[in-house]
């Protein structure tokens, strides 16, 4: 029997809490269950990692319970480095691993368009024309259907004659931002590809520029259509300001000197009592009075059928007990089946809903899952030996599914569940053999200037590549159904922290590799070349030709190879 049910969920982005992770507090159990009652959402868009207001972020994902993003247009591929010698493609990589860093911090999602930093621009009408502009709002769009705001937030003035004066990428985000809500998201002839992938047109409910503080940032100030907010305050579960939160986010952005400890303690935004003011100046949409959400239904009862699940969860938050959150369970079930009975498949809240409230679930239940390999680098093709570990602590009878094939196969077998005793069973499982290497998605084809060429567009908006191959456990609880996610990993017990989990990572058969990245040559000149053959598969052979271009000479024209795997051999032609 194998222990997964191969469903068709959306990849998450940014989930800054893996569902198997071992233990996670009452207080925080309690911050997410308001988070789940609450169905409010802002992204915030703008150009580079570093860009984001981070506290706003704290503010709106842990103190407001909204569903918070980022939307970063770029990956920072032009910045500056000052940590090591990695630029270009290989400092958008750490950029983007140092935004999911910071998310996990702030608790907000991350989301990237396909554009490219190409490094400082003096006018925005230079970077839409870069860009490619119509390619860049389209992804955009895509986010927006794919995560649904109710208001987007950009952080710099689109209205600046040019976008003289201010980065052009700068301008250019929040140009583009606007269009996407006044013209396109919600027009169903707008991109409609994206529409027969399954997303829907959507309309927020309004767009304003954050300007920060008093007197602005880009342009902002005081008037008709400005909302002042204050987003200070002390966060619930850890106990310190947003303030200090929001320091130790954007100390990730170490590559940009952002590495610095962050003042838990003391003055300025790191105080508890510290007020801070921010400005927003609306650029579209519905005005606001008071605040970014004036005139929004946040509660469940925005959706048809979704009273009952606002008033249960109201009575669950009420009720809920810290010291055991197992006492909870039952009301989180009656959540559950209200939910399914009014679950919309098509709609992106209602499935990362779903996500959230089976996690609670886990949580007040104590119940963790576990999928490990020997050895998470694999190939295409080959059969994986997995080891699965399934425990939980409360009292509340739980029930594990196991099932071949969850739709046409045979009733799944039941396992009951003991507390305390962790269920183990090994299993077998073969990755397809058109499973791709891996490689990050924006850089498995020559980016144009400007942009980067992505084929499959289901993955275009995500940070990363979605894993290798998830697997999902599902469970008999009272009746309800949850179903967690995980993915197979190797535990490496001596490594670091941040390799102690690793996850699978598809390697090609036979890898090549040049001893440098640059030759030079004189008129006439000839020079050897050698090419290195490194095999991860037994008996691996083939022959191996250099392209070079017209009018250059190759000898041999072939160089035939044999190697085991994991060792090297080399080939030697003259250019």
């Amino acid at each position: 029997m194998i222990l997964l049910m191969m469903l068709p969920l959306p990849a998450r982005a940014a989930d800054p809490a893996p569902s198997t992770q071992p233990e996670v507090s009452g207080a925080q159990i309690l911050q997410d269950l308001k988070a789940f009652a609450n169905t409010g959402s802002v992204l915030m868009i703008a150009a580079h990692p570093d860009d984001e207001n981070t506290q706003l972020l704290t503010y709106l994902a842990r103190g407001r319970h909204y569903r918070t993003a980022y939307l970063s247009l770029t990956r920072g591929d032009g910045g500056q480095n000052l940590l090591g010698p990695e630029f270009g493609a290989e400092l958008g990589l750490i950029r983007t691993e140092e935004l999911l860093a910071a998310r996990r911090i702030d608790s907000a999602q991350q989301f990237f368009t396909r554009a490219l930093d190409f490094g400082f621009s003096k006018r925005a009408d230079e970077t839409l024309r870069i860009w490619d502009q119509e390619a860049i709002t389209a992804d955009i769009v895509r986010v927006i259907r794919t995560f649904r705001p109710d208001v987007i937030v950009t952080r710099f003035n689109p209205d600046i004659p040019g976008g003289v004066g201010t980065h052009g990428h700068h301008t250019a985000s929040a140009i583009l931002a606007r269009e996407a809500f006044n013209l396109l998201a919600k027009d169903p002839n707008a991109f409609p590809e994206q529409l027969k992938e399954g997303l829907q047109a959507w309309q927020p409910k309004r767009i304003f520029m954050n300007t920060g503080g008093p007197g602005g940032r880009g342009g902002g100030g005081e008037g008709a259509d400005t909302v002042r907010m204050d987003i200070s305050g002390t966060d619930a579960v850890r106990g310190i300001s947003y303030g200090a939160i929001a320091a130790e986010s954007r100390s990730q952005h170490k590559t940009q000197g952002f590495g610095q400890v962050p003042a838990i303690l003391g003055g300025g935004r790191g105080n508890p009592g510290a007020s801070r003011p921010e400005t927003f100046t609306l650029l579209g949409g519905e005005a606001a009075t008071n605040d970014v959400m004036d005139g929004i239904d946040t509660t469940w009862a925005r959706f048809k059928g979704g009273e009952k699940i606002a008033k249960l969860t109201d009575e669950a938050i009420k009720n809920f007990n810290v010291e055991n959150p197992a006492a909870s369970v039952p009301a989180l079930l009656a959540i559950h089946q209200q939910l399914t009975r009014i679950f919309d498949s098509g709609n992106p809240v209602f499935q990362a809903k779903g996500r959230q409230l089976n996690d609670l679930i886990a949580h007040c239940l104590g119940l963790t899952v576990q999928t490990t390999v020997a050895n998470a680098q694999v190939l295409p093709g080959e059969t994986l030996h997995l080891h699965c570990t399934v425990a939980f602590t409360a009292l509340t009878p739980v029930t594990l599914l196991l099932s071949e094939d969850r739709i046409s196969g045979p009733p799944p077998t039941r396992v009951e569940l003991t507390p305390g005793t962790p269920f183990e069973r090994d299993f077998i499982l073969t990755l397809p053999a058109t499973t791709p290497v891996s490689q990050p998605y924006w850089l498995r084809q020559e980016a144009a200037p400007g942009l980067f060429r992505v084929a499959d567009s289901r993955l275009i908006g995500l940070p990363t590549d979605p894993p290798v191959h998830p697997l999902y456990y599902e469970f008999d609880v009272g009746g309800e159904l949850p179903i967690l996610d995980d993915q197979p990993v190797q535990v490496v017990p001596k490594a670091s922290a941040a390799q102690t989990r690793r996850p699978l990572e598809v390697l090609a058969p036979v890898s090549l590799a040049f001893p440098f990245d640059v030759a030079l040559f004189a008129p006439g000149e000839s020079k050897p070349m050698e090419v290195t053959v490194t095999a991860n598969i037994a008996d691996a052979a083939g022959d191996l030709r250099l392209t070079a271009p017209t009018g250059w000479k190759v000898e041999p024209s072939t160089q035939r190879f044999k190697s085991s795997a994991s060792s090297s051999t080399s080939a030697r032609f003259t250019l």
